[in-house]
């Protein structure tokens, strides 16, 4: 079967020079003939050289044409030149052979376009043995060896690139990629993410990773980033939940000296800090509503204005977002623009929970384990007994959760041998000592999104200050209430002391 690998496979640079010069032998005789081709440095590199005058240093021979001016005027005339007896000239490859005089001597220029890309020599130790009907045909047959030249160099310039990018998706397949090594897992579900992963590395296409908390979505965000033709420049995450509407315009697109009170200098933007690589945005669903319209510009046109600022600043960037929440819902509600959600969304990227992960918990627990005792120097086992309670935990808190976990199981071993009893899984409300009491919370039908909400965040606060309401670093101040609001608002909302 033909294919365009073989054909190119099989064309030999040498090879078909080769055969040029042997069939130009049967209509000239010559003892030395010679291609030559021009850099863009302007110097000519033998090609193929053949005939009975034919020496091994002839392959590796160079011409400077700012020092072999006369044989630059004679390509610059574009004309074959045939030397007279009486014609003084320097040879052309005085240096390695010595030909009698007024041996017979003939170049012909070789052209493309008007484009000199190289010269064709011919050489005999007899005199007048190329005449005008020799000129006449070379000057001819010269013009047909240009353009086979020039098919030939675009051919295997082709074939070369084809090669590098067959080399690189290789690559990018080939499983034991170290960008991979992060994404710690052989289960179905997360080997069809690396699939993904893979096959969305080498475009520029925005990816939307959506995910439970402690999923691993910036590990994933980082990985496409390190597999993509982008790997050499910034990647840089922004987390759009702790940026306040005020700031966010700043904080995405920079600042101008004096566009408003303390912009003491100019301040580069994310988007021009990762000019040419990835940005990462984390938690898109945070998103101030003011910015959205003005990032929606930006995927669009490429382009912004920093704060205060008039010029335009283009910026080529790749966009990974990731969020954990349903954005269609946001969209629905009026929450995220529909027009961005689709600019986002082009190549969505769903991980799944660890509890969907079964066969990757006792791997991941084993990854961290390994990670820590490098970190530390020492040698850290774990018992059978503990692995079982690791396999068979629902790690609610995902990856993250039980990378916490190991964390937490090797302090409280000791350094030494894990097992069971340290291995403590916990979740936000039993953390602080603080529960919701079903009576007051009722079902999750009765309970608005924004009280979920609420509730949430006042039992991770609680659980952050080890359950102290009152005093410095307490979860009043942490929250900015007053002590008393914050238990009126607990009891509203069902969350008593355990």
């Amino acid at each position: 079967m033909i294919t365009s690998e073989n054909i190119y496979s099989g064309i030999n640079p040498e090879k078909v020079l080769e055969i040029i010069l042997e069939s130009l032998y049967k209509l000239v005789d010559y003892e030395l003939a010679v291609v030559m081709g021009v850099s863009d440095e302007k110097i000519l590199k033998v090609l193929k050289a053949d005939g009975p005058l034919y020496i091994s240093a002839l392959d590796r021979f160079e011409i400077s044409l700012s020092k072999r001016t006369d044989i630059a005027g004679l390509i610059e005339k574009g004309k074959t030149h045939l030397f007279s007896e009486e014609e003084e000239h320097l040879d052309t490859y005085y240096e390695l052979l010595e030909m009698p005089d007024n041996h017979s001597c003939l170049v012909s220029p070789l052209y493309v376009d008007n484009r000199a890309i190289g010269l064709l020599t011919l050489d005999h130790r007899g005199c007048g043995m190329f005449t005008e009907n020799v000129v006449n045909l070379i000057d001819s047959l010269s013009k047909l060896i240009a353009i086979s030249l020039s098919q030939m160099s675009a051919v295997n310039e082709m074939y070369r690139e084809n090669r590098l990018l067959a080399d690189e998706r290789n690559n990018l397949l080939d499983n034991k990629s170290g960008a991979l090594e992060m994404l710690v897992g052989n289960s179905d579900k997360w080997n069809r993410v690396k699939d993904s992963i893979r096959l969305v590395a080498s475009s520029d296409t925005p990816v939307l990773i959506e995910g439970e908390t402690g999923t691993g979505k910036e590990v994933v965000a980082r990985a496409v980033h390190s597999l993509s033709a982008r790997h050499s420049k910034p990647f840089i995450a922004v987390n759009c939940s702790a940026i306040s509407a005020a700031l966010a315009e700043s904080e995405f697109f920079g600042h101008e000296k004096g566009s408003f009170t303390g912009a003491d200098f100019r301040r580069k933007g994310r988007f021009e800090i990762a000019d040419g690589g990835t940005l990462f945005l984390d938690e898109v669903g945070d998103l101030p509503a003011e910015i959205q319209p003005k990032l929606l510009r930006v995927l669009q046109e490429g382009c912004f204005e920093r704060v205060g600022g008039e010029k335009q600043v283009f910026t080529d960037v790749r966009i990974i977002a990731a969020t954990n929440v349903n954005l269609i819902n946001a969209v629905r509600k009026g929450k995220f623009r529909e027009d961005l959600y689709y600019r986002l969304s082009v190549f969505p990227l769903h991980l799944p929970p660890l509890r969907e992960r079964e066969a990757d918990i006792i791997l991941l627990a084993d990854y961290f384990l390994n990670q820590i005792k490098k970190r530390l120097g020492r040698d850290i086992s774990i018992s059978d007994r503990a692995l079982s309670v690791i396999a068979s935990s629902e790690w609610k808190g995902n990856v993250r959760e039980l990378q916490n976990c190991m964390e937490r199981a090797v302090i409280l071993s000791g350094g030494g041998i894990i097992d069971r009893e340290h291995i403590r899984i916990s979740d936000p409300g039993s953390l602080s000592g603080y529960k919701t009491s079903d009576s007051s919370a009722g079902s999750d039908d009765e309970i608005s999104d924004l009280d979920s909400v609420v509730r949430n965040h006042i039992l991770k606060t609680l659980a952050y200050c080890g359950g102290r309401i009152y005093g410095k670093g307490g979860a009043a101040e942490i929250l900015d209430l007053k002590p008393t609001t914050l238990q009126s608002r607990m009891k509203k909302l069902g969350i008593k002391k355990s």
